[in-house]
């Protein structure tokens, strides 16, 4: 690795946040990963999870980094999810052209460990997941994220150990938080326990406090400790992620000034929304969720509660609508929506949609892109697709 070998990588699950413009960005101009890694010098990729990068991506996530920043990144879900670590099906070659993908990254000294997050079905047998194991390309980092307390076994962490690849510790409701070291560094991800979904969540500093001794503890017996904060909601993410590395040892200037910045802005959140009894979130300057009786019930079968709040807080002047019959093209936001009713399909392009899509679910922007359709209009459509959901097809808009 280029430049100092630092024994805690901490960072954020993502950097491309619009509700981080504020807290943490100060504007929507800029360069969200220039700006973020004068912050932090690793962070996380959701993004290769859904889907590989093109070349051109990985080539520019490398030239646009600053020397010594390093990039963890999650495995696609064809590895995992669809072809759960068979080899037989599939999923050895599947890894191996991921990481040629990753190459420019791994040859600018800049990749990290790559990130096997595991569905909740796929439970632990020690044959199919040693045949995975002992194929994994050389070169590369692994780490390893189960979601089934099968694996919580000493034969899954001596299989992990004999293969140097780390256990990812976790703080989330399915799992406890235990600390096992399987490999030469430590890798940590911090989920939160919110509700609908985990990651919308604030770690108070006691939270965090009860997390240095394992941390510290895991530092001495690895090269090196990662660690992530999924809770990107509302800037939670950096926030936590540096207050935690100030309980570690202390935190640099530029992280003092990200830290000053964060709360000066809930602050004069604070302010102006004192007496209100509301939780503070960057969305409370848009628009207020208002009660419908007639959209609401059915939208809420596709979408959560929360979700739905931040659909009616985006502002109505940031959406456009294009109605020609068979087939509706929106505009949310920067955000792209696609409505072909002849063929049932329906195409967006935001990662929370990215990730919501295999369990037929709305994100905010398809919440408010029907929220904007008039309303018999929309009503027909959401009954229609209520009725014929298993016809329907969920789907990420290209280009």
């Amino acid at each position: 690795m280029a430049g100092t070998v630092r024994k805690y990588r901490f960072g954020c699950s993502g950097w491309s946040y619009e509700e981080w413009i504020g807290p943490f960005y100060r504007s929507e101009s800029e360069s969200k990963l220039e700006a973020y890694s004068r912050v932090f010098d690793t962070v996380e990729i959701n993004s290769t999870f859904y889907r590989p990068p093109e070349t051109g991506m990985v080539y520019g996530w490398a030239r646009n980094s600053p020397e010594g920043f390093i990039f963890a990144a999650k495995v696609p879900q064809t590895v995992t999810h669809d072809k759960l670590l068979d080899v037989e099906k599939g999923a050895a070659t599947e890894l191996a052209n991921y990481c040629e993908l990753m190459r420019p990254l791994r040859d600018a000294e800049k990749l990290g460990p790559l990130l096997l997050q595991l569905p909740p079905r796929l439970r632990f047998e020690a044959k199919h997941i040693d045949a995975f194991l002992s194929v994994l390309p050389d070169r590369f980092q692994f780490a390893l994220e189960p979601r089934n307390k099968s694996w919580m076994v000493p034969e899954a962490f001596d299989l992990l150990r004999k293969h140097n690849v780390a256990y990812t510790v976790v703080d989330e409701p399915l799992l406890p938080g235990d600390v096992h070291i399987t490999a030469d560094f430590s890798y940590f991800r911090w989920h939160g326990h919110g509700d609908q979904p985990w990651y919308d969540y604030r770690y108070s500093l006691g939270e965090l406090k009860e997390w240095v001794p394992k941390v510290e503890d895991a530092a001495a017996k690895s090269e090196t400790v990662y660690g992530f904060f999924n809770n990107h909601f509302h800037g939670y993410a950096p926030e936590n992620c540096m207050q935690i590395l100030e309980m570690l040892g202390g935190i640099g200037p530029e992280q003092q000034k990200a830290m000053k910045r964060i709360e000066e802005f809930r602050h004069g959140f604070a302010l102006e929304r004192r007496g209100s009894g509301k939780g503070v979130t960057l969305e409370d300057f848009s628009e207020t969720p208002i009660a419908d009786p007639e959209l609401d019930p059915i939208l809420s079968r596709f979408l959560d509660k929360a979700r739905l709040d931040r659909a009616k807080r985006i502002a109505s002047t940031e959406v456009s609508i294009r109605d020609e019959g068979t087939s509706i093209e929106a505009k949310v936001k920067d955000y792209r929506i696609t409505l072909d009713l002849t063929g049932k399909r329906i195409e967006h392009d935001c990662d929370d949609w990215t990730k919501r899509i295999a369990g037929k679910e709305f994100c905010k922007h398809v919440g408010k892109f029907f929220i904007m359709l008039p309303r018999a209009r929309a009503l027909s459509i959401l009954e229609e697709m209520r009725k014929t959901l298993d016809e329907w097809t969920f789907a990420v808009r290209e280009g």
